[in-house]
């Protein structure tokens, strides 16, 4: 395969990485009735007057399967965090305890997981689309060098290979949206 041809293939094939890790990130925010950080870690937070990510000020440790202790580095923060908790609109329940909040994730309904499911199977078949339009944009770029010249059989090789990583990224996406639908119908 020619320069270019590897170039095309290894751009696209970056772009599908970040595009599986993005949807990995979106796949996490969903509640699952398992206390996580990542439902809450990236709520704002105000610290000395400019919009935080409660992340950058606070850890976090898992008391339980359904409760999470976020320690504010400045004990100050407890209430601020508390109040961008609350406002939030999770479904949580946030207590102060001292210098930390105590956040307790509710079990969920049998109606609530299923609104859960089908939300993750939206956003698989987004992340599938977004992959496909990254194999869409990798295919343009590889026709321009066929009508420049690159000889064919080692374009098709590379539109060959671009099909396999495209089928290895959505496969990918279905995996980890697979995992998260067995996490939320496990009870």
């Amino acid at each position: 395969m020619t320069p270019e041809i590897q170039a095309a293939l290894g751009s696209a094939e970056e772009h599908m990485k970040k595009s599986v890790a993005h949807y990995n990130e979106l796949f996490a925010k969903i509640r699952a009735g398992k206390a996580t950080p990542a439902l809450i870690e990236h709520l704002k937070v105000d610290y000395y007057g400019s919009p935080t990510p409660l992340k950058h000020v606070a850890t976090f440790s898992i008391q339980d399967s359904r409760t999470l202790l976020v320690q504010p580095f400045e004990p100050h923060l407890a209430k601020a965090i508390e109040k961008a908790i609350a406002e939030a609109g999770l479904g949580l329940s946030v207590a102060t305890e001292g210098k930390a909040v105590r956040v307790s994730f509710p079990s969920l309904t049998e109606e609530q997981r299923k609104k859960f499911v089908k939300q993750v199977k939206d956003l698989a078949e987004e992340g599938r689309v977004a992959i496909r339009n990254i194999r869409r944009d990798a295919l343009e770029e590889l026709r321009k060098l066929s009508k420049n010249g690159t000889p064919e059989d080692l374009v098709r090789k590379g539109q060959d290979e671009l099909q396999k990583l495209t089928d290895k990224y959505i496969g990918e996406i279905d995996r980890l949206a697979d995992a998260k639908e067995h996490e939320l119908l496990s009870v």
